[in-house]
């Protein structure tokens, strides 16, 4: 039976707050498997293999189908409704592709009936090229990735692939500020970069807040917004804090960015229950100003002091069960007909990158079954083919949606049917400089 994470706050009504939900749980819980693999700086998307998952739940059968699940946080049955929902009508900010490649001779009717039944729009066909697959991968991601994860070759059976990518401009963009004013001296940022990016908060309300979160306590929280109809939420816990904690904490914050209602109020912590001075992520100051009237105490963030990063992440999905990348592939094993030697393969490329005047991220995921080379046949024939060649690490969870007040309203004609689900999911090891012009179009 699965179990809730600690005070999850997530947002269910309609397909779009259902699929938020499921994905953002099955994030947070193989959060822990990929730090794992990434003992620095790490980039991955939970949707993309999420979405591969759901797409052979539509095929499993007894243990492999209860496995899958548990793993979505769904049935089977509902889980190919949210792919359905999902291949529709992206986010906006979003472009999605997902992929079924079958070598001609594993080509089976039970393989052919799945595919029928999959979603319009994902693509099938005989198994391509390397190259071939590296031109889709490169083509899907708005290149921003050029070479397909797992190995495509004579061997290989069947593949089920998905794509992600994005890339936004800031509603407004950062300006840039001496990194000495803003980095303690015990930061481990300190002389390694000369400039941040500076948020001043005309709009702090919906922008930024110090929240109290069920897993790792007080944390400092931004919110970047796209004018495209994502924001990236960064969050900022004490040093001491394990990286999946963190991790988890942003996951249980970013739906809360963009779902609107008075979620946002609820978990900001007032300035004046925090003591004076510096803490772990911010400084506190107090002061008399003038007003025209007699009023309660004021407070307000005036500010926020964030690195530029970029960074890329390699992930091996047969590494931890948490994945769920057995119970999937045998699915697929079985629709060609499983053969005693067969191979698994199953890996993610991803790559993000926050900058002065936006954030671009993509993501493939792909699952194999390759024969082994003992199984390959006598015959040979001739072929020709071409070889083609913030001040301390925190996290950050791109999200569909924009921020929206305490009892707030969208109104961007593009919103997304898909509020706080989460896109890709950083944990910012090291920082870079940022730059000066923005990218020429």
């Amino acid at each position: 039976m699965m179990t809730r994470m600690p005070d999850e706050r997530v947002v269910t009504a309609g397909p779009g707050g259902r699929l938020a939900s499921v994905v953002n749980a099955y994030a947070r819980r193989v959060g822990p498997s990929v730090l794992e693999q990434h003992p620095r700086a790490s980039v991955s998307s939970p949707l993309g293999i999420w979405l591969l998952l759901a797409a052979c739940a539509g095929a499993a059968e007894g243990a492999e189908l209860a496995s899958l699940e548990e793993a979505l946080g769904c049935s089977g049955a509902s889980a190919g409704q949210l792919l359905a929902d999902f291949m529709a009508a992206p986010p906006p900010a979003l472009k999605a592709a997902i992929a079924v490649w079958a070598r001609a001779g594993d080509a089976t009717d039970a393989l052919a009936a799945w595919v029928r039944g999959l979603p319009p729009g994902i693509q099938s066909g005989f198994m391509p090229t390397p190259a071939e697959a590296d031109a889709w991968a490169e083509r899907e991601t708005l290149g921003l990735i050029r070479s397909f994860p797992v190995r495509i070759d004579e061997l290989t059976r069947v593949v089920l692939a998905s794509a992600l990518a994005t890339r936004v401009s800031w509603e407004v963009p950062f300006s840039v500020v001496p990194a000495s004013a803003h980095l303690a001296a015990g930061s481990p940022w300190a002389g390694k970069v000369e400039r941040l990016l500076w948020d001043g908060l005309g709009r702090g309300g919906d922008r930024a807040m110090i929240a109290r979160t069920a897993t790792v306590g007080l944390v400092a929280v931004h919110c970047a917004a796209a004018r495209e109809d994502l924001t990236v939420v960064s969050v900022s816990a004490d040093p001491g804090v394990e990286r999946a904690a963190v991790l988890a904490a942003a996951h249980e914050l970013a739906p809360v960015a963009v779902a609107g209602g008075d979620g946002w109020s609820a978990v900001a912590s007032s300035l004046y229950d925090l003591p004076l001075g510096s803490g772990h992520s911010w400084e506190i100051a107090e002061e008399h100003v003038p007003t025209y009237i007699k009023e309660s105490p004021l407070e307000r963030i005036t500010g926020a002091a964030l690195p530029a990063w970029s960074v890329r992440g390699e992930l091996d999905l047969a590494a931890s069960p948490a994945f769920a990348k057995r119970p999937a592939l045998e699915t697929l094993r079985r629709l060609i007909g499983p053969g005693p030697d067969d191979e698994c393969d199953a890996a993610q490329t991803a790559i993000a990158s926050f900058t002065r005047y936006g954030f671009e991220a993509a993501a493939v995921t792909a699952m194999a079954v390759r024969a082994s080379a003992a199984r390959l046949p006598v015959q040979r024939t001739l072929q020709r083919s071409a070889v083609l060649r913030y001040d301390h690490p925190y996290a950050a969870v791109a999200v569909a949606g924009r921020p929206v007040a305490a009892g707030g309203a969208r109104s961007s004609a593009e919103a997304s049917a898909f509020p706080g689900l989460p896109l890709f999911t950083v944990w910012v090891h090291e920082p870079r400089e940022p730059e000066d012009r923005p990218p020429s179009t």
